[in-house]
């Protein structure tokens, strides 16, 4: 029993032994760690001179911390030329990068440091290494906007022409996009390219497409529907050719599935499937798409941040005021839209064309239109450096297009205003008419507007003056006294208050929507039919039975009326009054309370449902 004690403590022995030895091996690695970064240390804290006394000693000059930063990367970092000088003599590698990829020319030329560049360039650095993502140090310095950092740059051979590898662009259009004309003027001298444009990318178009009420999505369900829907004899080789002309795959599955046994009409099974099968799943393989954005000329990134002493040395240098990028945008359409009048005002001085439209159709007119009355959101707009109006009647008076018309949407509506107003086939005047912008309206009646031009959908200035597209909380509005001026004058123009636009709504669905009380009497008064109903709920909750319901102004102001993703707004007051105009004019109001239940089992369900549709 004796001997049992002593064999566990023999045990024991070995593993104290065993830990003591790995944590003296560990200890003795720290301190070697420790010791080999002491002289990038003592450069870090800017001790010259227990950097000399550990170089004296024999530390190693290219020790690194364990971000790869060296004792030079921390005398380019502090600007010490001194402490540089005295590390480059010692043997440092000037062209060691950190874990990022950074050389301390790379901190010199990004800090705009001329002298410290001068002594990297001196102790043998290369004046074109290419850091991250292909910069140059030229263009980090040409961004700093350092006159004396370029100089020296250049006069070591940097390439004035070099693209960077994310965006394909020189060190022009970065001291062009920072304004430092000095820069831009000694780049030219050394034989930068004023015409030079960045790399063509890949638009993010989305913003302008999201939730649009003509999105193709809904066409190509639309007639989806209608064919399958065809209980006789459902065509399959028009269906079959309607999905290989499509681009919208998922789309055509979920047009498919609205058509079930669920659905507004009964879809055999069969027919499902063909349709599933046909549309590969959702997913076909339709080729790379070809850039259709990028290709920014120095002037354009001038222009685009308002930097006029910039835009100045570019023009002197030969630079095309009218120049455009991949998607058409001249430096005065992108002055215009970053509101930066003032550079848009010197630009037409120097020739600009007023007229030049991108590739969606944006002139400086609308978009300055636009900006004039621009619908809240979630992204940060820039004060504009003179008065919208002022701006405006300029560019009339170069000669701008009241009449000219928008190919695609703009990118500034939110998702919310795309869902039941497309700007395709839009005026400046419609714009203006759409905020209720009565000043704005009278000017360009004044200088041309046609007032009967309306969107590619249908939309009329009326309608949208009215309320189509009226989002709470988002929509600009002068006042709402302004509006009913605006619609007065709409309507004495001879504006139709009954025309339907392709989504069967009128002005006075949008007046009702909106709870706009006294346009809904001005509208009536003018002849407007109360009985129009719309060609079908946009809702989004993809419910078939609400999606094949049609609706009357009464039913979008007893807040029955989802458009897209936002709520439906009952407005009693302006209920109210539709139903007493609705006696008046002989007609019977439904009753007051309904639910969307209701209205599903009394209507929808009615075998006699046979909504009123006005050509």
């Amino acid at each position: 029993m004796s001997v049992r004690p002593a064999r566990r403590q023999s045990r024991k022995r070995p593993r104290v032994g065993v830990r003591a030895a790995v944590l003296a091996w560990m200890l003795a690695l720290t301190h070697s760690a420790i010791a080999a970064t002491e002289l990038a240390d003592a450069a870090m804290r800017r001790d010259a001179a227990q950097v000399r006394a550990l170089i004296e000693n024999g530390a190693d000059v290219n020790a690194a911390q364990p971000d790869g930063a060296t004792a030079l990367h921390w005398a380019a970092y502090h600007g010490d030329t001194a402490l540089a000088r005295l590390l480059l003599e010692a043997g440092a590698d000037v062209s060691a990068a950190n874990r990022n990829g950074s050389t301390a020319l790379w901190l010199a030329a990004s800090h705009g440091d001329a002298a410290m560049v001068e002594t990297l360039l001196d102790g043998g650095a290369n004046a074109n290494e290419e850091l991250p993502l292909g910069r140059r140090p030229l263009m980090l310095a040409a961004r700093a906007g350092s006159t004396e950092a370029v100089r020296a740059l250049l006069e070591h051979g940097a390439d004035p022409n070099a693209r960077e590898a994310a965006r394909g662009t020189t060190a022009l259009m970065q001291a062009a996009d920072q304004g430092h004309a000095d820069v831009i003027a000694m780049l030219i001298e050394h034989g930068a390219d004023v015409a030079a444009a960045s790399a063509p990318v890949m638009r993010d178009g989305r913003t302008a497409a999201l939730g649009k009420s003509d999105d193709p999505r809904r066409a190509v369900r639309r007639q989806v529907i209608a064919i399958l829907c065809d209980q006789e004899s459902p065509d399959l080789s028009k269906l079959q050719e309607l999905i290989a002309a499509s681009s919208e795959d998922a789309v055509l599955a979920e047009a498919a599935g609205e058509s079930s046994e669920s659905g507004p009409c009964s879809l055999e099974r069969d027919n499902l499937g063909f349709v599933l099968e046909a549309s590969g799943g959702g997913r076909r393989n339709r080729g790379p798409r070809e850039p259709d954005g990028g290709e920014l000329t120095p002037l354009v990134y001038a222009a685009r941040a308002g930097h006029i002493e910039a835009a100045r040395v570019l023009l002197e240098a030969g630079a095309d005021v009218n120049q455009v990028t991949r998607y058409g945008w001249s430096p005065l359409l992108a002055a215009t839209h970053n509101r930066n009048y003032r550079m848009g005002k010197f630009l037409i001085e120097h020739g600009a064309d007023v007229n030049i439209a991108n590739k969606g159709g944006w002139t400086p007119l609308y978009l300055a239109t636009d900006n004039r009355n621009l619908e809240g959101g979630d992204y940060p707009t820039r004060t504009p450096d003179m008065d919208d109006l002022e701006y405006i009647k300029l560019l009339l008076d170069s000669g701008a297009d009241p009449n000219a018309q928008l190919i695609e949407s703009t990118e500034t509506r939110t998702v919310f205003t795309n869902q039941w107003l497309d700007e395709e086939g839009a005026t400046a005047f419609l714009r203006a008419s759409q905020s209720g912008d009565l000043e704005l309206m009278k000017l360009l009646l004044e200088r041309g507007a046609d007032p009967h031009i309306y969107t590619k959908l249908g939309v009329t200035p009326l309608a949208v003056a009215a309320g189509i597209g009226w989002v709470e909380g988002i929509t600009y509005e002068h006042s709402p006294e302004e509006t009913v001026e605006a619609v007065k004058l709409l309507l004495e123009l001879g504006i139709d208050p009954n025309y339907q636009a392709d989504t069967g709504r009128v002005a006075l669905h949008g007046a009702a929507h909106k709870g706009a009380t006294e346009v809904v009497r001005v509208l009536v008064a003018a002849g407007a039919r109360m009985d129009i109903r719309d060609f079908g709920n946009t809702d989004n909750r993809g419910s078939p039975e609400l999606a094949a319901h049609t609706w009357l102004p009464i039913d979008y102001a007893d807040g029955l009326v989802r458009v897209g993703v936002q709520s439906a707004i009952a407005h009693p007051e302006t209920a109210k009054v539709l139903r007493e105009l609705m006696r008046e004019a002989g007609l019977e109001p439904p009753p007051e309370g309904r639910t969307l239940e209701s209205i599903c089992i009394v209507e929808v369900c009615s075998p006699d449902y046979n909504p009123v549709e006005i050509n």
